[in-house]
């Protein structure tokens, strides 16, 4: 064997060890296609030669009398390759807890592996009978209000995860809700250029564009109703373009517009919101203080975006916006709107709808 190919081999081998799973069987077959995925280039009969190889040195086993063979760890096996300490069980366990709706689906069978293995070491470590296990200690908490999550497509999602790891352009057909005939769902044909991918609380997005020179967008797993790879690799909005820099622009908030400045927000506070900001800013530059009347005054630069317009309408008893006028009388619109509904009188929606597509 070339020295060169030594490195790739192993990468190749604890690769197809990792994906192998404990409880369910798969076939050599299935083997290939998530390695192949995983960027390997290796044949079918080399898989099945590296199964037969590990067998020797790994307590895997095989079921012969299925058509294909099928593989799996055995019942003995138990820490795996590595193995992990009681701290980084207990960080897997509670990273399961938050990401398992987040996983790109062909790799949730993978990471089983390790969750599982999280989940054996810290019965091991369980106290005495009667006290909680350490699985039940942690616990994962929306800070909001937490809507249950749309169901995706399996296979939706495992076609969309595939072409964005591997740079790969796709046909896809997407459902939009129309402002104007909400209980109408219209799909349309979309080229992406998958960039990434945000779980968002409970909605997961494929972070896309339509092409160079296009503005990335976010585009909700669940309203796909078809998708198939092209084969033609993705083109970055610009050469420097990253999913972390355009994430820390401001762009994860709905309604962010790259052209649009940031705003002087100017807020007259109660003093619980107040004490609030104060341990949780709104951002860096962040000032506050006194006003005549006994409320606390706010001074910070914001994106402009309906999450902050959300934020400040859900937060009107304690919060006033001050500046900028024009965002002050948004927002005093939409609280009226609010009003007249609440007192029996049916207007017609704002025009400023402050939801994504």
């Amino acid at each position: 064997m070339p020295a060169q190919s030594k490195p790739k081999t192993l990468t190749r081998l604890l690769d197809l060890l990792q994906a192998i799973p404990r409880r369910s069987s798969v076939s050599a077959q299935d083997l290939h296609t998530r390695l192949t995925e995983r960027g390997h280039a290796v044949t079918i009969r080399s898989v099945q030669r590296d199964l037969q190889m590990l067998r020797e040195h790994f307590p895997l086993e095989v079921n012969e009398n299925s058509k294909p063979h099928s593989w799996r760890w055995g019942v003995e096996a138990d820490q795996g390759i590595g193995g992990m300490n009681p701290h980084e069980a207990l960080m897997v366990a509670l990273a399961e807890k938050h990401l398992r709706t987040a996983l790109p689906g062909h790799m949730t069978d993978s990471f089983d592996t390790v969750f599982e293995e999280a989940h054996r070491r810290l019965k091991k470590i369980d106290g005495p009978a009667g006290m909680p296990r350490w699985i039940d200690k942690v616990a994962v908490v929306s800070p909001g209000l937490m809507q249950l999550a749309p169901e995706v497509d399996k296979g939706m999602r495992r076609v969309l995860s595939t072409a964005l790891l591997k740079g790969e352009q796709v046909e896809a057909y997407y459902a939009r809700v129309s402002p104007t005939t909400p209980d109408r769902v219209h799909s349309q044909r979309y080229i992406l250029h998958p960039l990434g991918m945000v779980l968002r609380g409970s909605i997961t997005y494929l972070i896309a564009s339509q092409g160079w020179g296009r503005p990335p967008g976010f585009y909700a797993l669940h309203r796909f109703r078809r998708a198939r790879p092209l084969g033609h690799p993705v083109d970055l909005p610009s050469p420097e373009w990253t999913l972390d820099g355009w994430l820390a622009s401001g762009q994860a908030q709905f309604g962010m517009h790259p052209d649009k400045p940031p705003l002087e927000l100017s807020l007259a506070c109660s003093q619980m919101m107040a004490n609030m900001l104060r341990e949780a800013p709104l951002g860096p530059d962040q000032e506050i203080g006194s006003m005549p009347d006994g409320r606390r005054h706010v001074q910070v630069t914001v994106a402009d975006t309906w999450e902050l317009r959300w934020w400040l309408q859900g937060r009107s008893a304690d919060v006033q916006v001050l500046a900028p006028v024009a965002l002050r009388e948004a927002i005093r619109q939409s609280l009226k709107q609010a009003l007249d509904i609440y007192d029996g009188q049916f207007v017609m929606p704002f025009t400023e709808r402050f939801e994504p597509d």
